[in-house]
């Protein structure tokens, strides 16, 4: 090997030495010193430059500047990573990959550097897939390990890196199921990223999109790898619309169709999406699981803070494929029923809780996450506007109105605010969309305006969507003459 001074002027076309001849012809670092046709409007170099890639220059001497001189640690020359040059004198376009100087021992860090720049030219041929299959060992096994690496890069809490894992175990097995929750993230804009950067890794066959509308469904094949493979599709979407929450509920169900240029698409499959930090009910799709993630930038402050390796991930992907080759007919045939949870609930527990195979300890802490989640939702739910519009309804029906204006129930829903010290005040309007919501529609009576028509119907339905939202308003039931549901139950 050549030794020189790092400080001499190095060159584009120094002979390889015997470094380079030992170095694989796979080594992705040799292999990215073929040279790539040139992107400027003239292939050729000037004189005097070459486009060939550098040989590889040992140091150990000093390194001296204008300004001082200081001992260097030794290091080496590789190249691989193509720039783009100018001739000062012709102004002719040429391509060139100079020599990167790395000091021995990170010459690993290059070799991923050059493999994210070749991932951002061709994605596809990025996107993490299996090379293999690998033993994982038992299902709690793979479970943990893969719930460390989500949490190596996420920084989140044991327990969202817990529901992450059951969500990405089950993207490797829509063809096993017949619901697919949609994972919803809700959180900071940083860290809601990094979480589906993390699941980039790990789910089967992932597309990482920046949008989710309808154009975005139909732009995207899904008969990639001659039609065999389905995606998991990953959507950082912070600004999602009605349309596309009930596109992504809808096809969590197989059979739901998507038109569109003379065909019909079935896009039931795994998807993920970054819906942003705060979020209404209703743009949240029905059926989902959801993770709420914090800002973790003490975590997360390096870059590499949570960086896994190439093999790693690949490690990772091989022991999926395998857990999926062993265990997919037992997930399609699983029996396994959350029948403590909700309706919602219980279909989300029962799809994530069938890919677990061999383990009804990880199926009975699925149970119990999902479990405390519902709980959080229904105090959630129980507190929300539209839980208060209700209740405010109810009052004034069981005060014998048979007729309820919405500015009435609005000066309602201010009163039951003022006296739990809220201080906001909502207008008639607000209230209006709220009791829409929720399938209450107002209509026009008389020149006084839009209100409800209290009649068995609609105080049935008030009083079912009241149950739904907690009950606030049901306990005056007893004591209330005006309200026939409540005599009737008396």
């Amino acid at each position: 090997m050549d030794l020189t001074q790092t400080g001499a002027a190095a060159t584009a076309n120094t002979p390889l030495g015997p470094t380079e001849s030992a170095t694989p012809a796979t080594d992705p670092i040799a292999a990215g010193s073929v040279e790539e046709p040139s992107t400027g409007a003239e292939t050729g170099a000037p004189p005097g430059m070459s486009s060939s890639p550098a040989s590889v220059v040992s140091s150990t001497g000093p390194e001296t500047s204008d300004s001082d001189s200081r001992v260097a640690n030794q290091v080496e020359r590789f190249s691989g990573i193509k720039e783009i040059g100018r001739d000062g004198n012709t102004s002719r376009i040429f391509s060139l990959k100079p020599p990167f100087e790395v000091e021995k021992g990170f010459e690993t860090s290059l070799d991923e550097i050059i493999k994210r720049t070749e991932s951002v030219r061709a994605p596809l041929c990025a996107t993490p897939v299996p090379n293999g299959t690998a033993l994982y060992g038992t299902t709690e096994e793979l479970f943990i390990r893969l719930q460390k690496a989500i949490a190596a890069q996420t920084s989140q809490s044991e327990q969202t890196c817990a529901l992450l894992t059951y969500w990405t175990i089950a993207s490797w097995f829509p063809d096993g199921l017949s619901f697919a929750p949609v994972l919803a993230i809700i959180g900071p804009a940083y860290e809601g990223d990094l979480v589906l950067c993390a699941l980039r890794n790990f789910c089967r066959y992932p597309l990482m999109l920046t949008l989710a509308d309808i154009s975005s469904f139909k732009d995207v094949s899904f008969r990639y790898v001659n039609g065999e493979t389905t995606p998991t599709l990953l959507f950082y979407a912070p600004y999602v619309t009605k349309q596309m929450t009930a596109l992504l509920s809808c096809t969590a169900t197989r059979g739901h169709l998507v038109s569109g240029a003379g065909s019909c698409n079935d896009f039931f499959g795994a998807k993920a999406i970054f819906l942003g930090e705060e979020v209404s009910a209703h743009r949240i799709p029905r059926c989902s699981v959801q993770v709420n993630v914090h800002a973790t930038a003490a975590a997360c402050a390096t870059q590499k803070a949570s960086r896994l390796t190439e093999s790693n991930v690949q490690e990772l992907q091989n022991m999926l494929l395998m857990y999926r080759t062993k265990n997919l007919v037992k997930v399609y045939n699983s029996d396994f029923d959350a029948f403590e949870l909700t309706s919602d609930t219980r279909a989300i527990a029962n799809a994530l809780g069938a890919c677990i195979v061999d383990s009804p300890k990880l199926q009975s802490e699925l149970i119990s996450l999902l479990m405390s989640l519902e709980d959080q939702r229904q105090t959630d739910r129980a507190t929300s506007l539209e839980a208060v519009a209700l209740e405010a309804t109810l009052n004034l029906a069981h005060a014998g109105k048979t007729q309820v204006l919405v500015g009435e129930i609005a000066c309602e829903v201010n009163r039951i605010m003022n006296e739990r010290g809220e201080r906001l005040h909502y207008s008639a309007e607000k209230i209006g969309h709220q009791l829409k919501k929720v399938g209450l529609v107002s209509r026009r009576l008389g020149k006084a305006g839009k209100g409800l028509v209290m009649d068995l119907a609609t105080l049935t339905r008030v009083d079912e969507l009241a149950r739904e939202y907690g009950g606030a308003g049901l306990e005056k039931d007893e004591n209330n003459l005006h309200c026939p549901l409540c005599t009737e139950n008396k």
